[in-house]
């Protein structure tokens, strides 16, 4: 290795430790305060040798609403999850196979529900289930997720989709498989990076949102984030509790990525790729 590339190898890497010491400096700093006393969260300056209590813990589990909140988010996300990737597997298999009239005004409509903010929405979300009587529901929550995830999951299935080359198809359906043989046996498992990819995009995008959540939701069908905003009170701010209440919350979540990063880093490039 010749010294300009050893050198940029080293600025490289001092330049990406940083990145991810400012990354996960807020994940750490949450889980130590979850780990601290009310007092000693308010310390300054704050301390960084203490001795770790569960206390904080042991009252969220025990706070009211919790864990059925723990329980919805679990179901409305499993339930997004679900249909987005099953319309958009079909959807995005057939704007990328097939050729007809209205794909293109399929994915720029698709595209335009994306650009709309959240907010400019979420009235005419809360009077539709208002109507159709499913506020307060799981279901209603779930079903305004999937509105608002399945053009995500069809564009990047899409994506990956087109970086199949179509030809593989072809030459297993002359060989005697059947179309849905040949989608399901030759193209699926070639794009599971892209398919773990946007399932874990619509996963974190059901489970972290907060607006439609609170909006669409007032006892019932409570999610996580709508819970932990309650523990900002009028009378002080339990810390420790927040805390840990948002590691119990961010702990699916890094479980899942770590355990398919490998598949989502393969996935995140693998539509960008043309066949």
């Amino acid at each position: 290795m010749s010294r300009a590339a050893y050198r940029t190898k080293i600025i490289l890497t001092i330049v990406g430790g940083a990145a991810a010491s400012l990354t996960m400096f807020p994940i750490a700093w949450m889980l130590l305060v979850s780990l601290k006393t009310q007092r000693e969260a308010l310390t300054l300056p704050p301390a960084l040798w203490f001795q770790p209590v569960f206390e904080a813990y042991s009252a969220v589990w025990t706070r009211a609403g919790f864990v059925p909140a723990l329980i919805n988010s679990v179901l409305v996300s499993c339930f997004t999850l679900v249909i987005c990737i099953a319309v958009g597997l079909l959807a995005g298999y057939a704007i990328s196979r097939y050729r007809f009239k209205g794909a293109n005004a399929i994915l720029f409509g698709l595209l335009m529900t994306r650009i709309f903010p959240p907010v400019a929405l979420v009235t005419p979300y809360y009077l539709n289930m208002q109507w159709l009587g499913l506020q307060d529901s799981v279901f209603g929550l779930g079903m305004a997720y999937v509105a608002m995830n399945t053009p995500l999951a069809v564009w990047m299935l899409k994506g990956y989709f087109d970086s199949v080359p179509a030809d593989l198809e072809n030459c297993a359906m002359v060989d005697g498989a059947t179309r849905w043989q040949a989608a399901t046996r030759i193209t699926l498992p070639l794009i599971a990076p892209g398919l773990a990819a946007t399932s874990v995009f619509v996963f974190v995008g059901a489970w972290n949102e907060f607006l439609f959540a609170l909006t669409l939701t007032s006892k019932s069908a409570r999610t996580l984030p709508t819970v932990i905003a309650e523990f900002v009170g009028d009378t002080g701010i339990e810390w420790p509790q927040i805390m840990a209440a948002s590691t119990i919350a961010l702990a699916p979540v890094l479980l899942a990525t770590f355990a398919l990063q490998r598949h989502i880093a393969q996935g995140m490039t693998a539509g960008a790729i043309k066949g």
